[in-house]
């Protein structure tokens, strides 16, 4: 699905500074800016390299600025913003963006029509930017000058004489190092000789950071520059690249990345663009993680690394809808080599340090198992069953004996975590250490997940003929679901608690009931089930997501916006949260069944996800939306388990494919 904006889009500068596009390498490496080339974000930039796949992200290249001379008269085609003003205003050229798989930015200045791409090779850390003249009545001169950093992705620069930026110059162009024991950045271009000269620029501005109550500024440097003469149907390409090269060519590298993926998106509906579009954006989470040389997942961009939680959540909707099982299991035995105690990593850690892996979550490994049976129940993959059943038993028998941060199964089949300064489940917000939604006791997701997993297992052992194991799992589950809807119904409001402790309901109204229905093995009583949906439908639902509270709690937070302090509070208290959307859809066509009605019903709900295809992220979803309408998007601009939900529940349950 195409994404094209006019002039009506790329002239104005309000519009255009929200749309934002992303660009990856399969490595956790990204370049990212808006439609209108301006960087309102720290984390925009052309080279975004992960010196340590996918993490260890640092800044490279912040942006080329482009002068264009031609008929006697000057052009500057980039925008920035600095205190109190927009200068250049190089969007004002700006006639036509596109964007598929990477963004196309078409200018006129005068008589002269160019065309900029911006294009990374998968598994390289290298970003190529091409300017093709499709128009001219004389030779234009086009004069490059790259703005270049060296930073973690988090951070920011301010000028400084320690930065010396050494230049050594190539028949090709340039390499460029920071200081001594930076990463070499090699700038080259195919054809335009390089000349160096070398100064600040002083206060960047990042609108979106000042949005957030985060530092806004920044200076970086300019190195010198490249500059040729072009006529019309000519082009030229640079390259910015932690890769020394003797030659490169732009157009080889493009259709090898196009190959791979028509490769993948082959397999799939080609009649289907929303179906693509997702595909897509899923291709863009998996990545290849250097410590284990092996697949996982990105969890979003722009500042997310490999969770577990994400990934096992994220997993069925990124790679089995898409048909790259392969990739499923190896993600799930990444994550499985490092199981601790019945626990598998939350975090890697940025450091690349597999030493200070973080145990946090007592959903991700119950997660893990209910992916490992949506991979069982669309490829019978009973050898790779097999092979991780051992660990998967582990996981049930340290839950059943109790583990870490007091995550323990009660004597009336219930989970239990009682870790009062972790935030264990996936409502981990927390301000000065202290989660904000502290659901100590025993959350109804957890139990739910817990049920499923029991299942799970029931299935598993009686396929690998473990009559032992078998009865185990199915007394467990048995006595887990007998006990949960007598303790987690909340008769006068018809729906779940959100929360047990000491076996006293909390009465919140919140989303995680929705799991109790929609996981392969629901282990709410089936009469109970729309009572369940209608509140869920009355107080949660919105058009892009559920909400995390009912918006007649008191703690209800309308909008996520503001300081850290102020969007931590709101996180996981009212915010719309897109990844729960698969979760209702899965759950409306199990309680009203699978129906023309029902269907035609749930397809017309995905509408709304269409049109913000071409809002902030473009052709991916978002982390987050405000609570209250309309709705306005936050947080990453590309998150994994809401494209990944979506996507599953759109092919799977809404269409049945």
């Amino acid at each position: 699905m195409q994404t094209i904006f006019d002039s009506n889009i790329t002239k104005d500068y309000e519009q255009g500074r929200t749309r934002e596009w992303i660009v990856t390498n399969g490595l956790g490496s990204y370049a990212s800016s808006t439609v209108i080339g301006l960087n309102t974000r720290a984390y925009h930039g052309l080279l975004i390299a992960s010196l340590d796949p996918p993490v260890r992200r640092i800044l490279f290249l912040s942006k080329f600025e482009e002068r264009i001379e031609a008929g006697g008269r000057e052009y500057l085609l980039p925008v920035n913003r600095y205190p109190g003003a927009i200068y250049p205003q190089g969007y004002t050229h700006l006639e036509q963006f596109r964007f598929e798989r990477y963004p196309v930015f078409v200018y006129r200045t005068g008589n002269t029509i160019i065309e900029k791409s911006v294009f990374m090779p998968f598994e390289e850390n290298s970003t190529i930017v091409t300017y093709k003249v499709l128009e001219t009545d004389l030779p234009i001169k086009i004069s490059v000058l790259p703005i270049i950093n060296y930073r973690d992705y988090h951070g920011r620069t301010h000028e400084d004489p320690r930065w010396n930026f050494t230049q050594t110059l190539n028949p090709k162009g340039v390499e460029i190092r920071a200081f001594p024991g930076a990463t070499t950045l090699y700038l080259q271009s195919d054809i335009a000789p390089y000349a160096t000269t070398g100064s600040w620029y002083k206060n960047f501005i990042y609108e979106a950071e000042a949005e957030r109550g985060l530092e806004d500024r920044e200076d970086q440097y300019n190195p010198g520059y490249f500059s040729t003469r072009l006529d019309q149907g000519s082009q030229f390409s640079i390259i910015a690249s932690l890769l020394k090269r003797e030659t490169f060519s732009p157009e080889g590298l493009r259709y090898r990345e196009m190959l791979r993926l028509r490769s993948i998106l082959g397999r799939l509906p080609q009649s289907d663009p929303f179906y693509l579009t997702l595909a897509n954006a899923a291709d863009t989470f998996i990545v290849r993680r250097k410590s284990t040389n092996a697949k996982t997942i990105i969890a979003g961009y722009h500042w997310f690394a490999d969770w577990g939680r994400d990934s096992m959540i994220s997993l069925p909707g990124l790679t089995l809808v898409t048909k790259r099982e392969e990739e499923a299991k190896e993600i799930i035995r990444t994550f499985l080599s490092y199981l601790s105690e019945g626990l598998i990593p939350n975090i890697f850690p940025e450091s690349g340090s597999i030493e200070s892996l973080e145990y946090n979550s007592i959903d991700a490994p119950l997660w893990l198992i209910n992916s490992c049976f949506r991979l069982y129940s669309e490829t019978r993959a009973m050898e790779f069953i097999s092979e991780v059943y051992p660990k998967l038993n582990e996981i049930i028998r340290s839950y059943a004996k109790g583990t870490k941060h007091g995550i323990r199964l009660d004597s009336d089949g219930l989970i239990q975590g009682a870790d009062e300064k972790l935030a264990l489940t996936w409502m981990d917000a927390k301000i000065d250490g202290i989660p904000v939604t502290p659901r100590r006791g025993k959350p109804v997701e957890i139990s739910s997940l817990w049920y499923n997993a029991l299942r799970a297992m029931e299935v598993f052992a009686s396929q690998l003929k473990n009559q032992g194991d078998q009865d185990y799992f199915g007394e467990l589950a048995s006595k887990t679901k007998e006990s949960f809807n007598a303790k987690f119904w909340n008769e006068r409001k018809r729906c779940l608690h959100d929360v047990l402790a000491d076996d006293a309901g909390d009465g919140k109204i919140c989303p995680n009931q929705i799991f109790s229905i929609a996981l392969p093995f629901p282990v709410l009583s089936e009469e109970k089930w729309r009572d369940t949906l209608r509140t869920v439908e009355a107080e949660l639902l919105t058009p892009v997501g559920l909400r995390t509270l009912s918006p007649f709690d008191p703690n209800y937070k309308g909008r996520c916006a503001g300081n850290p302090r102020e969007r931590d509070t709101s996180y996981h208290q009212g915010t719309v949260w897109p990844w729960l959307f698969g979760s209702y859809v899965s759950a409306y066509v199990k309680t009203y069944g699978p129906d023309q009605k029902t269907l035609s019903f749930v397809q017309q709900l995905y509408a709304p996800f269409k049109k913000r295809l071409s809002e902030a992220g473009l052709g991916t979803i978002s982390e987050i939306y405000d609570g209250d309408p309309p709705h306005y998007p936050r947080g990453c601009i590309s998150q994994a388990w809401s494209v990944a939900e979506v996507l599953r529940s759109y092919v799977r349950d809404a269409y049945q494919m």
